[in-house]
């Protein structure tokens, strides 16, 4: 220790052997302390403490990394003693410590060849940082690089899909060559809509109840910490004053909203396993019974997509809890019937998709699948006079164009690529009408299903009969410039779909029916089907339970996912 006080204090003009001796010196006395204390039976590695990055030495040759751990997702202190958990694998939003010398004080580091903040440091020289969103799974290389060199070390990347169904939470790792179940299923009563933060470290799951199944007289949000070993872990939950039926996420912002009964509860999740909430705020009445419900990337738009008349509603939630209206919109002009089914935002959050057609209350008149883009754009410019203090938060909103998408049948769930798809596996920024849609749609003679009772011998052969014409389900890829059709047919009716960050696999909830002759009735498994996205895709159903009859009805809404970004 006096070799290593006597180092840190040599003032610059000491010579650079000189320091060399002097480091040589401290390395010597940490290897012999360490061994002392193995000697002495504390054979426990533990975590290096953190220390001012002031304290921090310049580097006087290359980086060297001599270790690379993941330490799940840990609230640091500014300085001292703290304590990680690790389980050798690393998953997107997840802390890493990196061990090492020689990183100087201001290092640059990436992972998976993406950047990477620097948290903290710790004593001995290492630097605590962060898996960026979008590192593809497998092996990756944390590099970190200084003026006088760069070093590298591996470190293995996970992915989960987080899959809701009937209180169950499956967990899925997910890469471009498919998707595999990881444990067994976690039990989550009455949980039926999942949504990720936005460094993906953290799943929240909206369910009904209470955490014993018992009903109650509103909701809750319960904490998904999806960096904790050997998988997801139920970390805590949070009491709505409301019931709610839809969860909403931004992207790129630590803000969550949860809506229904006509109000919506806003949380700020700046620590991501500790979501705080705002106080419930009354929804505009005209906006206050919405299909679905999205939030900008940036979390300060919350956009309503509203059935009766096919319109689309935008709230300015960025000084939350309080709602400042910016507009509604009509979609669909002279259209009577409610075809609105899903919405969302593109990653740049310029733009908002809405797809629409058939349902079960619109047969037997056949409506067209249709695709709508609407520009969301910032108007910051300040009013004449008014200076920089004076700028207008205002968003314009309107529609910019509606296109017919070849192939579709009646859409139910979109997803949207978060960048422009390559064959190579990278996305690039694109203009809208670039942009790569992805629809589930299910095929118009399957809205009979709405009037049959699946439990019985005569609903079960009416079902069989159905399944026998062409398949159900098809994915549907678009654009609103009129591109695209039919990616994939399948025999499952496929419902909510995601995709991976690199655009290149896609992965929707699914329902397959079988018939059962033994028991004169049907079979009903639920699972996912995934895909690849280029080539000619072959997709695969994977089972994860049963479905009872009454869900598999119209709009099916069958299970929500969420792939880490």
């Amino acid at each position: 220790m006096l070799a290593m006080r006597f180092f840190f204090a040599c003032p610059d003009r000491v010579s650079l052997a000189a320091r060399g001796r002097h480091r040589r010196l401290a390395r010597a006395s940490l290897v012999f302390g360490c061994a002392s204390l193995l000697l002495a039976g504390c054979a426990t590695a533990g975590f290096p403490a953190l220390i001012d990055s002031h304290e921090v030495p310049g580097a006087y040759s290359a980086p060297r990394i001599t270790r690379v751990r993941d330490i799940g997702q840990v609230r640091l202190p500014e300085q001292g003693a703290w304590q990680g958990a690790s389980d050798g694998i690393a998953v997107p939003g997840e802390l890493v410590l990196v061990e090492g010398d020689d990183f100087g004080r201001l290092p640059t580091v990436t992972i998976g060849g993406r950047a990477a903040t620097v948290l903290a440091r710790t004593d001995g020289g290492g630097l605590i940082t962060q898996v960026p969103t979008g590192v593809p799974a497998g092996s990756a290389q944390v590099t970190v690089s200084q003026p006088k060199g760069r070093a590298s070390f591996p470190l293995t990347i996970k992915r989960y899909a987080i899959v809701v169904h009937d209180g169950k939470v499956f967990t899925l790792t997910i890469d471009k060559d498919g998707a595999q179940t990881l444990g067994a299923p976690l039990s989550v009563p009455g949980a039926r809509a999942v949504r990720l933060s936005s460094d993906g470290s953290t799943a929240y799951l909206l369910a009904s109840g209470t955490s014993d199944g018992k009903a109650a007289a509103t909701d809750r949000l319960v904490v998904l910490d999806l960096t904790a070993p050997g998988g997801p872990k139920l970390v805590g939950e949070r009491a709505l004053t409301h019931h709610a039926r839809l969860l909403a996420a931004a992207s790129d912002a630590p803000i969550l909203a949860a809506i229904g009964e006509g109000k919506v509860t806003l949380f700020l999740c700046r620590h991501a396993d500790a979501p705080a909430p705002y106080d419930a705020v009354a929804l505009p009445k005209e906006l206050d019974d919405p299909r679905a419900a999205e939030l900008s990337p940036d979390g300060k738009v919350l956009a309503l997509l509203i059935a009766a008349g096919n319109r689309l509603g935008a709230l300015d939630v960025s000084q939350a809890p309080a709602l400042k209206p910016i507009t509604t919109v009509d979609l669909l002009p002279g259209e009577r019937l409610a075809l609105v089914r899903d919405l969302g935002f593109s990653a740049d959050g310029e733009t908002l998709w809405v797809v629409s057609g058939d349902n079960a209350k619109t047969l037997p008149a056949i409506q067209p699948t249709r695709l709508t883009a609407v520009r969301l754009l910032g108007n910051d410019k300040p009013a004449p006079g008014a200076g920089t203090a004076g700028a207008s938060a205002t968003r314009l909103l309107s529609v910019w164009r509606t296109q017919s998408v070849p192939g579709a049948s009646a859409p139910l769930r979109l997803a949207i690529a978060r960048g422009q798809l390559l064959a190579s596996g990278t996305t690039i920024r694109m203009p809208p009408e670039k942009a790569a849609v992805f629809v589930s749609t299910v095929a118009d003679a399957f809205f009979k299903l709405a009037g049959l009772e699946l439990g019985t011998p005569a609903g079960a052969h009416a079902a069989d009969k159905l399944w026998t014409r062409p398949q159900p389900g098809m994915m549907v890829r678009a654009d609103v410039s009129g591109g695209g059709g039919p990616l994939f047919a399948t025999s499952e009716i496929m419902s909510a779909i995601d995709l991976t960050p690199d655009a290149q696999r896609l992965l929707a909830t699914a329902v397959r029916v079988s018939p059962a002759p033994a028991t004169n009735s049907v079979v009903l498994d639920f699972g996912v089907t995934t895909a690849p996205i280029w080539g000619t895709p072959t997709p695969l159903f994977l089972p994860l339970g049963t479905v009872s009859p009454s869900e598999l009805k119209p709009p099916f809404q069958l299970g929500d996912l969420r792939i880490q970004p």
